[in-house]
């Protein structure tokens, strides 16, 4: 639209010139807005290829930029958390020192069971040889105050089946006695409850 309206104004100074018969004034005013127009169209050619250059940069990655698929974890993607499993297998009880004071070393005979750490236990025990000591032989039931069966042992079954096992409990000393029977050698003696402690008896 600009083009055709300088194109016009031309047109009108050209035939008013004519008219009045000036026509190097015609000329030279067609020429001044040619030349203006040509100057406009330049100025706005070079603005829009400045433009086009400051974007092109823009468009193109960076080359120092270190590409997402390098990233230790892509900026979209949750990590996932680290789980740490602790081992909760409590220690083995070990076994500790059973105090034992013989008052026979023959079979039948008796013999006194003390607890170093004072701590109440179970009036029951097991007897092992001391070849094997993780098979026992004989569970032992120490003496019961008023329970004149007490102290007794009976050969020791898985499960203990049909034997009934006294709920007495005490900080000891226990009195014990030796299966009748038993074949001479080294045994050991251990409680059944709390921290395991565990002492030898020799049968002669």
């Amino acid at each position: 639209m600009p083009d055709l309206q300088e194109d016009l104004r031309a047109l009108a100074d050209r035939r008013t010139a004519e008219s009045a018969g000036d026509f190097d004034s015609v000329l030279t005013t067609a020429r001044t807005r040619k030349r203006r127009r040509t100057a406009g169209l330049s100025v706005i050619g070079a603005a829009v290829v400045v433009g086009a250059v400051a974007i092109v940069p823009t468009l193109r990655p960076a080359s120092n930029d270190t590409p997402v698929a390098n990233l230790p974890v892509p900026p979209n993607a949750v990590a996932t958390p680290e789980v740490s499993v602790q081992p909760t297998t409590e220690p083995a009880v070990k076994a500790g020192p059973l105090g034992i004071k013989s008052l026979s070393k023959s079979a039948g005979g008796q013999f006194v069971a003390s607890f170093p750490d004072k701590k109440v236990r179970a009036a029951t025990f097991t007897l092992a040889s001391t070849a094997k000591p993780d098979v026992p032989l004989y569970t032992l039931v120490a003496k019961i105050p008023g329970d004149a069966t007490t102290p007794h042992s009976w050969p020791a079954i898985q499960g203990e089946a049909g034997m009934a096992i006294p709920s007495y409990q005490s900080a000891g000393p226990y009195t014990l006695a030796v299966p009748k029977g038993l074949a001479a050698g080294s045994y050991q003696v251990c409680t059944l409850s709390g921290a395991k402690l565990c002492g030898l008896v020799t049968v002669k």
